[in-house]
């Protein structure tokens, strides 16, 4: 009888630490949640306090576990203390994750997801656990009964015993599974409160986007108009004013015929240039062709110019340009623009190609060249950061990276209809 009380005492004893040591591991859960959600460490407390207990109790139970009858229970000694010492850890890392970086609702709700997945097979191998032991109780409660037949008092003291620890263990158990639900309750509120904040930001930063986005486009049209009316002062004022110099210069050659003529052609040629400069100002200000003719004919100018300040051979091929809303048409003359720079100042090229035409729902528009490639042109230079937030500026679209012949290709793909964000 002796023997069969100490093991069924052992039965019990285990029980109670399985029971303690899942309440330790509820604990330090509670107390890393309550730290990843405030920040704070008063909210820390209950993970130091369970930290501690484990560290002592885990050897407590891998002992009791080990000299238990059932082998069952034996064989899960390494799987439980590997799952609670994995628990551990994992919860060490996310507060110093959260000392670290802050607070960051992915992150967390990943880990948050990691850590309940291992609760939940540590919850299985405690229930596995709690199983064994119970069965080890009521086997030797039956043991017991069967001793009574020779000492009834004994026995009967016994089974008192044995019902009033199984009492308390199922006491603690039922509190334990208490403290186990409200720990469960909170970290559902706390992640339905993460999930709205969450969708709140979202939107938030989207409605903001969307703002900027607005925002921009109002001011590069505003920028446009500007640009318009600075290019018509130029060439209207300027121009006028340097050929009606070049008339009274003229006029004064005729009446005076003995100036000097060396003087007067240069002062003629100097006139030429201003005129020449004057209407280069205003044409970059404002091509008119892109308000009078059209993206087509404005691209076919600015290429054959850049051509022959680059001796390069063209290849221009613009259709259905007649599609595109003026906003579009404006936003692609300037990455063309912006494109023709950087071929001359850095591409070493001999052919530029300028091609567009409708695909689909969207527009597209390409400039290759055969030089030495965007190797030396980083993809975050501005003039590249330019021509990207251009077409997006239209909702579009813009890739910048080699061409087909080795050079540099730049794609701009733009939607033919705005669309409603």
């Amino acid at each position: 009888m002796a023997s069969t009380a100490t093991s069924r005492q052992q039965a019990l004893d285990a029980l109670l630490l399985t029971q303690r040591t899942l309440g330790m591991l509820v604990e330090l859960e509670t107390g890393q949640r309550g730290f990843i959600l405030s920040g704070r460490d008063d909210f820390l407390q209950p993970f130091i306090t369970a930290r501690v207990a484990l560290d002592s109790m885990r050897p407590s139970l891998k002992r009791t576990l080990e000299t238990s009858d059932f082998a069952g229970v034996r064989a899960l000694r390494d799987t439980v203390d590997g799952l609670i010492a994995e628990r551990i850890g994992q919860a060490d890392a996310a507060v110093a994750q959260r000392r670290a970086h802050g607070y960051q609702p992915e992150r967390e709700l990943a880990e948050h997801i990691k850590g309940k997945q291992l609760m939940d097979e540590l919850r299985s191998q405690f229930d596995t656990l709690e199983s064994y032991q119970l069965a080890v109780v009521d086997r030797r409660s039956l043991d017991s009964a069967d001793a009574t037949a020779a000492t009834t008092r004994i026995s009967g003291a016994l089974a008192a015993g044995g019902t009033l620890l199984m009492v308390l263990a199922l006491s603690l158990l039922h509190y334990e599974r208490r403290l186990r639900d409200g720990a469960d309750r909170a970290l559902h509120t706390a992640n339905e409160r993460l999930e709205r904040e969450v969708v709140e930001r979202t939107e938030a930063l989207t409605e903001a986007k969307t703002r900027i986005q607005s925002f921009a486009g109002e001011l590069d049209l505003h920028v446009e108009e500007e640009r318009r009316r600075l290019s018509r002062e130029v060439h209207d004022q300027l121009g006028q004013i340097a050929t009606a110099a070049k008339i009274v210069t003229a006029d004064l050659v005729r009446s005076h015929p003995g100036l000097p003529r060396t003087a007067v052609r240069q002062l003629m040629d100097l006139l030429d240039e201003a005129i020449q400069t004057t209407r280069r100002i205003a044409g970059e200000l404002r091509p008119p062709m892109l308000d009078d003719l059209g993206l087509g004919a404005a691209v076919t100018h600015h290429v054959q110019s850049v051509a022959a300040l680059g001796k390069l051979e063209t290849d221009i091929d613009i259709a259905s340009d007649h599609c595109l809303p003026a906003d579009r048409a404006n936003q692609i003359f300037r990455i063309l623009q912006e494109a023709t720079t950087n071929v001359l100042r850095h591409a070493g090229a001999t052919t530029l190609s300028v091609r567009g035409g409708v695909e689909g729902s969207r527009y597209r528009f390409v400039v290759d060249d055969d030089g030495r490639g965007p190797h030396d042109i980083r993809a975050d230079a501005s003039g590249v950061r330019n021509m990207r937030e251009r077409a997006a500026l239209v909702g579009g679209t813009l890739h910048f990276g080699p061409g087909p012949s080795g050079g540099t290709r730049v794609t701009v793909l733009v939607p033919l209809e705005t669309s409603t964000p």
